[in-house]
């Protein structure tokens, strides 16, 4: 049983490729809680994903950051589907700096699946754990394990909780110009490659694009980081399903000194 749930978050990261594990940003609380250890104020942020143009396979996202002077804490919450099938994520994170260069994550998830008719609705819990680490100002490098603990929905063998894991890194050529890329592992299915590119065009408007192998995706988007709020639209394109479309946006709700 396939399980859409655990796809990346965020117009950021949707249009670059979906690389998320070196980002420093506040989709790093759904994506890799290492990366949200540095974000500064009380923030939160909305994101829509529908992929293929299809309502019934909609990726519904929302969370908030909270900082606090032993670290940051993070609330999110995911649904995939529609009302007769979906697939819900709750989960709570904490991410702490460790000096400069070394920030780490923990996050603690409650999934449930729920069906319509006489079907009887599934839970369990697990977490996943996050680490980046600044080579130098321009290099991180990141690395991320959902599920470690391999915990499944019940005895089947078709209805266990994929074990995911990434690695990647984050490099920006200059202030302007960022490139990243990671791998995936995913034990359910195959290994996947990444790879984006973002260029800030003028005066903190962003473009960016990207490509993803197996499954083969194209991707671009655009992004406007305005004072207190960040908005980001991105287009992901597979030569056999069509495309998908997704937004999101990120508030700072109070900024602290």
């Amino acid at each position: 049983m396939a399980y859409d749930i655990m796809q990346a978050v965020g117009g950021r990261t949707l249009s670059l490729s979906n690389c998320s594990v070196a980002l420093n940003d506040f989709w790093s609380c759904f994506n890799n809680p290492a990366g949200f250890a540095s974000q500064e104020h009380i923030t939160a942020g909305i994101s829509y994903h529908n992929k293929f143009m299809l309502k019934e396979l909609g990726h519904k996202n929302i969370g908030l950051i909270l900082p606090l002077n032993i670290g940051s804490i993070a609330i999110t919450a995911s649904q995939f589907g529609y009302k007769h099938y979906n697939e819900n994520i709750i989960g709570i994170s904490c991410a702490r700096s460790f000096g400069p260069n070394l920030r780490i994550g923990l996050k603690l998830d409650y999934l449930f699946f729920k069906f319509s008719g006489n079907y009887k609705n599934k839970s369990v819990t697990t977490f996943e754990i996050g680490m980046q680490y600044n080579i130098s100002e321009s290099l991180c490098l990141g690395a991320y394990v959902f599920n470690p603990i391999n915990v499944k929905l019940n005895t089947l063998e078709r209805d266990k909780i994929p074990i995911i894991m990434r690695l990647g890194f984050s490099y920006y050529v200059n202030k302007e110009f960022l490139i990243t890329s990671e791998i995936e592992e995913n034990f359910e299915y195959n290994f996947s490659y990444r790879f984006g590119i973002e260029y800030c065009i003028y005066n903190k408007v962003f473009v960016r694009s990207g490509f993803q192998l197996n499954p083969e995706l194209f991707t671009f988007g655009i992004g406007y980081d305005y004072n207190r709020f960040v908005v980001d639209v991105s287009a992901q394109m597979n030569q056999r399903l069509g495309a998908s479309l997704s937004c999101s946006f990120v508030f700072i709700i109070k900024q602290i000194a």
